[in-house]
């Protein structure tokens, strides 16, 4: 039987002992034992002999992309045209983490707050065509809240007269009965579930829910001490409270996702909320939380440019006139409530008005450089009411100007599709409500009879189908800006009751004209 040529001795590889390697029964090469240097070519074989190419050409495209995205991110503006009212997980202009040096400490009591001068000049945000503007003059509040407990008492005979009327009071009495219905054992609302036409999930705020709630209960005077609603209030205002951040004042339920948009909303919303409570009742366990929401708001209104936004400014953010307005309202209502406002704050609340202005301060937009064609009903009448809280006159020309455009038949109010918009028509009321005569009659009325008409008075009142006394958010789709479809139910009807109780909420701001 021949041996096979694999046998022979003289082809097999020397092993044992000379080699220097303990004879285990395995053939070992000596060249694999010798040292040779890397060589890329050599590495490259490699690649290709054991299949790994592929792999080595991903890491190599994966490194070129993460270099041309780097490029790309750090070559884009400081902010961006997104739609204002889209709703959004994180607002690109709030994502910049805010420097210690940028903020202002809160400061409680508020009279001491100070402000640092800044090392450099504010960016040049207010337009060429805004003309020369009063002395900011905070509105004199002292009475601001009286018609409210007259109201809820059944006091006030000249209800008619001041533009309510009987039907739009029932209306406001199942309105708030169907809140009532909706609060939780723990003493909160909430917008997105419990009853039918939720809003979305994505713009959950409990602190928001809660806070529309007791402001629509607040608004018709009910008080923790007082009304049919008393202890609806009183379960409301302790949660509101319990959940606050003990060490910032932040009244936001959901803290750990700072940024979203309901963030600064509500916040300013649940500081209204509490300012009236303890403006109402002048019960002393609300002014600590009270004054810490305050703080927690002026801390984060933007050291130069003067607005605010959804989460605390730094210099290289820029606010919104959408919460702004909130902000401002709920700094208005500590003054009711006698927490002191530096004067600062109001001045440079008043300089960002000035950014977001057009046509002489005739017309308002979203953020400061928003195009002109950015300019909407709903934001013109926010710019216009906080101008009037801060001091301009009845016959300013530009407030003027501006109520021309607000009243006309253009605009006029309608429960149509891609017409109604509650969020406009509640702040339009008050700017007219402030003037008085024929432009606030004129406008109101129809829009008060409107509104009451369009209520639900039919279909259940138990959970999960109570609809009685709410008003629908989708039937009619609303305009974009009122965000009725993404609020919801409870954000609609909320804001159908503050328009119904605007006769009485806050006292005019002028004379009553004649």
């Amino acid at each position: 039987m021949s041996s096979s040529p694999h046998s022979t001795s003289a082809s097999r590889p020397k092993t044992g002992r000379r080699s220097g390697v303990p004879n285990l029964g395995l053939q070992v090469d000596p060249r694999d034992l010798e040292f040779r240097p890397l060589r890329w070519w050599d590495w490259w074989r490699e690649v290709r002999r054991t299949s790994s190419a592929g792999l080595t050409i991903s890491l190599l495209l994966h490194v070129v992309a993460c270099v041309l995205l780097a490029v790309w991110i750090i070559d884009q503006p400081d902010r961006t045209d997104a739609d204002p009212y889209l709703v959004t997980w994180l607002d690109p202009t709030a994502t910049v983490k805010p420097t210690t040096k940028s903020r202002r400490p809160v400061s409680i009591p508020l009279t001491v707050a100070t402000v640092t001068p800044s090392p450099a000049p504010p960016p040049k945000l207010k337009p060429a065509d805004v003309p020369a503007t009063p002395t900011v003059r905070a509105a004199d509040v002292g009475q601001a809240l009286m018609n409210r407990g007259r109201v809820a008492r059944g006091e006030i005979g000249e209800l008619e007269q001041l533009g309510g009327s009987a039907a739009a009071q029932r209306a406001v009495k199942a309105g708030l009965a169907w809140l009532a219905r909706q609060q939780t054992k723990d003493g909160r609302w909430e917008l997105h579930q419990g009853y039918p036409d939720a809003g979305l999930s994505v713009i959950r705020t409990d602190t928001g829910a809660t806070a529309l709630a007791l402001l629509a209960f607040l608004g018709a005077g009910h008080t923790p001490q007082d009304g049919d609603h008393a202890q609806n209030v009183q379960n409301g205002l302790r949660w509101l409270v319990d959940i606050q951040d003990p060490a910032t004042g932040d009244l936001h339920d959901q803290r750990q996702e700072e940024g979203r948009q309901a963030a600064f909303y509500a916040h300013a919303m649940a500081t209204i909320a509490l300012c009236e409570a303890l403006a109402l009742t002048r019960d002393e366990a609300l002014r600590e939380p009270a004054q810490k929401a305050v703080g927690y708001l002026l801390q984060a209104q933007h050291p130069d440019t003067g607005g605010w936004k959804y989460r605390p400014l730094s210099r290289m953010m820029v606010g919104d006139l959408s919460v702004t307005g909130w902000a401002l309202m709920a700094l208005h209502t500590a003054r009711m409530a006698g927490i002191d406002v530096p004067d600062h704050d109001f001045v440079r609340a008043f300089a960002f008005l000035d950014s977001v202005a057009e046509r002489g301060g005739s017309r308002y937009k979203y953020e400061p450089h928003d195009p002109p064609e950015r300019i909407t009903v709903a934001l013109t009448a926010e710019g216009i009411l906080c101008r009037q809280w801060l001091g301009w006159g009845r016959d300013h020309p530009p407030l003027r100007d501006a109520v021309a455009f607000l009243t006309d038949e253009e605009h006029r109010p309608q429960w149509a599709a891609g017409r109604r918009n509650v969020y406009s028509w509640y702040y339009t009321a008050q700017v007219l409500h402030n003037l008085g005569g024929e432009a606030w009659e004129s406008w109101y009325l129809p829009t008060r009879d409107l509104v009451v008409k369009s209520q639900v008075t039919g279909g259940s009142a138990r959970s999960p189908n109570d609809v009685r006394g709410s008003w629908h958010p989708t039937q009619p789709p609303g305009a974009d800006e009122e965000y009725g479809q993404k609020a919801g139910r409870l954000y609609v009807t909320a804001m159908c009751l503050l328009l119904l109780e605007t006769p009485y909420r806050h006292r005019p701001l002028y004379p009553t004209e004649r």
